[in-house]
């Protein structure tokens, strides 16, 4: 037994000829392995860079707020929020919290810092009891916020909801701002594991560290596309004598060198071309047949590794007879929609809530009850809408004939929902009318 050679196993070399079990071996492309993170300047170059993954960031933003919001509820009919829109405006709300979100996406995570005049510092909890007026909100990017005063005994579970947050401003005169908790909004790019948010100091992954191996390929790809329509065409040259000059004395391949540059001078600059009666010169073009087909299936990669329809994530325009991407664009408003619904109404809903209370300080009377609601992002179109008033006419017709509604309930229904104008009856003064 001791003489036996111990048993090896073949994943267990490494062949530099072949290439088998080195980074050359496309067989290892299968097994998955943690590429580092991006860093501050790598977001910052990729979405300013590239147009796709700065599409991939801000789309679903901008889309979210392109119709702006309004407010609903059981006690919002009483109340005026015209009121308040000016205040809004003035803080410029909308954008600057679609800002916090578009950063998040960008960076991992985002910070929004409400500055509320309540007659506390900072790094106190937030007192709407006595807030007077909220001066401004401010957006602070994950890489230069760090979660502070956090349970020890939750480890990073607890980084998602600290005490406290410490801003660092790169360029400020002050360090270090440490602000309370109630006093921030926070906005996650990405969900990952708290063990993962330990590495990222609280927070996580850019959504570009998602799909950055598809961005890079494509882009891989496109460049090699591009070096091959450069060389698409290649000049031949048969000179005679070529071997002999080309093999011989130093004077002789300078002499040929100096023939090749000026035929080429001549092609490029002249658009003439003259050769001896023996030379003969040709054109060949290289074969691209499939290049189409095989960078499409790169661009399907990227496609599917977002959460976007190709249509939105290119920009493209369907093609062909009868062609229309109406099913893609609905599907792309659904989950914008989603996204309002899980990510912005949460973060309007807590601005209104300290504005409303600045209101109930002053001595207004604020609705209790009320929620945040975002205009559909699909809007019919002409055929569409006379067909669902047609439906809801015969409906309405059937509830009238069945004794289900009166036409004073259709009426006021109409008159609710902007389908018609009220009008005002003539009142009866009970006299006879004559003939």
């Amino acid at each position: 037994m001791k003489n036996e050679k111990p048993t090896l196993r073949a994943d267990s070399y490494a062949n530099a000829i072949t290439g088998l079990a080195t980074p050359a071996d496309k067989s290892l492309a299968g097994f998955h392995y943690r590429r580092h993170d991006l860093g501050v300047e790598q977001l910052d170059s990729i979405y300013e860079q590239d147009a796709i993954a700065a599409r991939i960031v801000d789309r679903v933003v901008d889309d979210s707020i392109r119709e702006g919001f309004r407010v609903a509820g059981p006690d919002a009919a009483g109340f005026d929020f015209g009121s308040i829109d000016s205040e809004i405006e003035d803080l410029d709300a909308l954008n600057i919290v679609a800002d916090g979100w578009r950063w998040s996406r960008l960076y991992g995570g985002a910070l929004l810092i409400l500055v509320v005049n309540d007659g506390q510092t900072m790094d106190q909890p937030l007192n709407l009891e006595t807030a007077t007026r909220l001066s401004s909100i401010q957006v602070v990017e994950a890489p230069y916020v760090l979660p502070a005063g956090y349970n020890p005994g939750l480890g990073a579970r607890a980084f998602r909801n600290p005490e406290h947050y410490d801003i660092t401003v790169p360029f400020g005169s002050a360090k270090l701002r440490r602000v309370h908790r109630s006093r921030t909004i926070r906005i996650d790019g990405l969900k990952v594991s708290p063990t993962r948010m330990i590495a990222k100091n609280g927070w996580g992954p850019s959504v570009i560290d998602r799909v950055y191996t598809e961005i890079s390929q494509l882009g891989e790809v496109m460049g090699y596309c591009r070096s091959i329509m450069h060389d698409i065409s290649i000049q031949v040259y048969k000179l005679d004598g070529f071997r002999d000059q080309l093999c011989g004395s130093a004077q002789s391949q300078a002499e040929m060198r100096q023939i090749l540059e000026t035929i080429r001078f001549s092609v490029d600059n002249l658009h003439v071309l003259a050769l001896d009666s023996a030379d003969e010169y040709s054109e060949v073009s290289r074969n691209v047949s499939g290049l189409k087909e095989l960078t499409d299936k790169f661009v399907d990669a990227l496609v599917r590794a977002t959460d976007m329809p190709r249509t939105i994530l290119l920009g493209e325009q369907p093609g062909g007879l009868n062609a229309s991407s109406d099913s893609e664009i609905r599907a792309w408003f659904d989950h914008v929609a989603s996204q309002q619904k899980q990510i912005l109404a949460p973060v309007l809903s807590r601005v209104m809530e300290i504005l409303l209370a600045v209101r109930s300080n002053r001595g207004d009377d604020v609705p209790e009850e009320w929620t945040i609601e975002f205009p559909p992002l699909w809007q019919p179109t002409a055929d569409e809408r006379s067909q669902t008033y047609l439906r809801q006419a015969q409906a309405d017709q059937i509830y009238f004939l069945n004794g289900v509604l009166s036409a004073d309930e259709i009426r006021a229904r109409l008159v609710s929902e902007g389908m018609i104008e009220a009008i005002e009856m003539p009142e009866d003064d009970g006299g006879d009318v004559g003939t």
